[in-house]
């Protein structure tokens, strides 16, 4: 039997935490990163049978690498807190692993969802995305080192896409939304303040107007109505306030006192298995 590890890392999200890890309950075992987690996720993690790692990562290369370390089996699932499996997906991942592997990776669809809505064109930039490789052999995805999106490394060869899907919260409402793209910003600036990435306004805006026309347009996002529209016009904005946000942590540490130094970005790539 081909064991499956689930590998949640959660950050004070315990009013979603206990949905996603009962639909995990098809894996041979799962792991929980707390990284500084002030609620109930460790306690609600562990009566869930789950095994829990606690601890301070300032990135999120470092929390997935961390929990890769702990997990034993031969395949990992990757799932985020606000995402869900259901039932079909359990089957089918269960399915492929059991026959013989058409690959070392996988890519899962992801079906976003604000509320109720399901918004499935138009995703581009940070706040989503349609397709990640979250089913992988152990030892063989590492992370470049960010707050935010961490670049996947990969060895070993694609097995393709499954067909079923993750679905994935991103917020109640609208306001949800937006509240997702003030978290995310904020991350990806300090993320930026740590490289001293500079850009100008107009490089910005411009890079979001691309990233509008990308998703809206290229994408298929006008085929979503309004919802379409918003997620098109968020995205655009991500770029141009991650820069302004970055500017003024520049400008912050800047004028910090000598002995205060900002904590510097790692510079290798984390998250490879020696096993």
């Amino acid at each position: 039997m081909v064991r499956l590890s689930a590998l949640v890392c959660v950050q004070n999200q315990d009013a979603q935490l206990s949905a996603c890890l009962r639909k995990l309950s098809f894996c041979d075992e799962i792991v929980v990163v707390a990284d500084r987690c002030t609620d109930r996720s460790q306690d609600l993690a562990r009566r869930q049978g789950a095994i829990v790692i606690d601890g301070i990562f300032p990135l999120e290369s470092q929390r997935k690498a961390a929990g890769v370390e702990a997990c034993s089996g031969d395949w990992i699932l990757e799932i985020d807190p606000d995402e869900l499996v259901d039932a079909a997906l359990a089957w089918e991942i269960r399915a492929v692993l059991q026959m013989r592997p058409a690959g070392d990776w996988y890519n899962l669809p992801i079906d976003n969802f604000v509320g109720e809505t399901l918004v499935r064109e138009g995703w581009a930039g940070a706040l989503s995305s349609r397709s990640e490789p979250r089913l992988y052999k152990r030892g063989l995805k590492a992370w470049e080192p960010r707050r935010l999106n961490a670049p996947p490394v990969l060895a070993g060869r694609s097995g393709g896409a499954l067909k079923g899907a993750i679905r994935r919260s991103l917020g109640r409402d609208v306001g949800g939304l937006v509240e997702r793209l003030n978290r995310l910003t904020a991350l990806s600036a300090e993320d930026l303040a740590d490289a001293d990435r500079r850009a100008s306004l107009g490089a910005s805006v411009l890079s979001g107007v691309a990233t509008f026309v990308r998703g809206y347009l290229g994408r298929g996002g006008w085929r979503e109505g309004r919802m379409g529209l918003l997620t098109a016009l968020l995205s655009a904005l991500f770029p141009v306030l991650t820069q302004m946000r970055a500017s003024d942590l520049l400008a912050a540490r800047s004028t910090a006192p000598a002995d205060v130094a900002p904590v510097a970005r790692l510079p290798e790539v984390v998250g490879l298995a020696a096993r």
